[in-house]
Formats: C-alpha cells, sequence, structure tokens
C-alpha cells in the first residue's frame, strides 16, 4: 500500500471543504456594484448638460427695455349716441358741495365730440410668454380731489403698490372690490398720510368706491406687464414700445366690459395702430 504524500493530502482536505460549503460561494460582483448599488446610469459626461441647458435656455427672459422697437397705438370709439352725462347731487357733504360751486356730472362714460372714448384701460393680454417682467418700486397714486377719484382709471403692474392720497378738506374711506386681490376698506380722514394697497394678483379692473360719497368711484386695471394703457380724452392711445411678435390686445371699459381682442403681427422698428368701438 502507498502511503499520501503531504501534497496529496493537502489537496484533498481543500477539495473537501470546498464540497461542504467551508468557501465563499457568493459571487464576485461586478465593477462598481458594491453593496446598495442600484442599476448602472449611462455615463452623460461630456453631455455638457444638454437638457438642462436647452429647458433653461427656452424659457422666459428677464425684460430688458432695449428690447422694445415697435410701436402700438391707436384709437377707441364709441358707436350711436353718447349718453348724457347725470348731475350728481352731493347733498350728503357740503364740502363736496364747496368744492364744486359749478356742479359736477358723473364721469363713467366720457365721449368726445368725434366718438373718442376716454378711461379705456387697453393692455397686451397675450404673446409675452417669453419675458419675465419685475414691478416698479414706486407706487401708482390714486388721488381724492373735490369728491371725486383722480385719475377715474389706473394701471399698474401686479406686485406695484397702490398709493391713495385724500387732498379734500372731508374725510374719504377707499373701499376695494377686487376678486383676486385682497379687499380692503381703510377710512382716510382730512390731512391724514396716504394709504398704501398692495395689489399681489393680475386683475382687469378692480373697482376702488368711497361709501360716504356714493358717486365716487375709479376702476384699476393690475396686469403682469408694463404694456399698457388709458386713453385720452379723444380716446387715443399708445402702448410701450414691444419687442417684434405676434400679440393680443384687449380693451376693457368700466360700463361697456371688454370690446373685441385685436391680433397683431409687428416686426423690429415697426409701427401699427389697431382700433376698438364699443357701443351702448
Amino acid at each position: 500500500m502507498r502511503t499520501p504524500t503531504l501534497a496529496s493530502a493537502l489537496i484533498s482536505a481543500s477539495l473537501l471543504l470546498t464540497a461542504c460549503g467551508g468557501g465563499d460561494d457568493t459571487p464576485t460582483p461586478p465593477p462598481g456594484a458594491g453593496p446598495g448599488a442600484g442599476p448602472s446610469t449611462p455615463n452623460t459626461e461630456g453631455d455638457s448638460g444638454a437638457g438642462t441647458s436647452t429647458a433653461e435656455a427656452s424659457g422666459p427672459a428677464a425684460w430688458e427695455a432695449s428690447a422694445g422697437t415697435a410701436t402700438v397705438s391707436g384709437a377707441v370709439t364709441f358707436s350711436g349716441e353718447a349718453p348724457t352725462p347725470i348731475q350728481i347731487a352731493m347733498d350728503s357733504d357740503p364740502k363736496c358741495i364747496e368744492m364744486n360751486a359749478d356742479g359736477a356730472t358723473d364721469g363713467s362714460v366720457l365721449v368726445d365730440a368725434n366718438g373718442g372714448l376716454q378711461n379705456v384701460f387697453v393692455y397686451v393680454s397675450g404673446g409675452l410668454d417669453n419675458w419675465t417682467f419685475t414691478a416698479p418700486d414706486e407706487p401708482v397714486l390714486l388721488d381724492q380731489v373735490g369728491c371725486s377719484y383722480t385719475p377715474r382709471v389706473v394701471g399698474m403692474m401686479t406686485g406695484q403698490v397702490l398709493r391713495v392720497r385724500n387732498s379734500d378738506p372731508t374725510v374719504h374711506n377707499v373701499h376695494t372690490f377686487p376678486k383676486k386681490n385682497r379687499a380692503s376698506n381703510t377710512s382716510q380722514p382730512a390731512g391724514s398720510k396716504p394709504l398704501d394697497i398692495a395689489m399681489k394678483r393680475g386683475e382687469v379692473l378692480v373697482t376702488v368706491k368711497c361709501d360716504m360719497h356714493a358717486w365716487m368711484q375709479a376702476s384699476v386695471g393690475i396686469v403682469d406687464s408694463p404694456f399698457f394703457a388709458v386713453t385720452a380724452a379723444d380716446g387715443s392711445f399708445t402702448l410701450p414700445k414691444l419687442p417684434a411678435g405676434e400679440y393680443e390686445v384687449s380693451a376693457i371699459h368700466e360700463v361697456y366690459g371688454k370690446a373685441a381682442k385685436q391680433t397683431l403681427t409687428i416686426g423690429d422698428g415697426e409701427a401699427q395702430t389697431i382700433a376698438f368701438e364699443f357701443t351702448k
């Protein structure tokens, strides 16, 4: 009988341990797949973040006034016989009577001899998605003079402040009637400091009244861009200069509501005119 050599004995012992599970039979993980490693991620190194950059590049840019080179102007007219202004009875406040010795008429509908309609709020209502706009720091002033709001219609940007001043020797109260912004109703005695009202949401139009003097009323147009205007006594208006593009322009009156929208395409440096018409 042959006596096993030392080498043979060692080989036999190794084979026996393997068969009994004494060795480590866990598969060797692939490179980079350590404990807790998830599915492999495609290598995007060198892609320069193309997807993110494209999305950012296609987003709106901060508005720069130098980009505005196109002029849009026009006129708003009233069709038909203009209503006769109604005389206001100011008997409730002797101070108001004193300030209106010749009497006063309702200013909600003002039409000149050629049919021009005053106090129409005209604004760009579409086509500005490529820009973002920042509201000015200075407030928009609405004054109370002679027991009337002046101007009758004002425009402002979303986030801007409406500053209401009492220049009369009598007490007023400022009552706003918004649908999207927070309403306010504040007394404003003669000589008191101006009242600042924040308008944080776009809204066209917001009515402002004085509950102490029922005839006092104003309207505020709040939009997200600076492209708005209020028609003059002859119904004319000019919007701030726009960049070239396609736009939708709307007009609204406190009594007659919105007129049909106008659409236009305008190029750099061009000038176009548009017209709106309201009827009773």
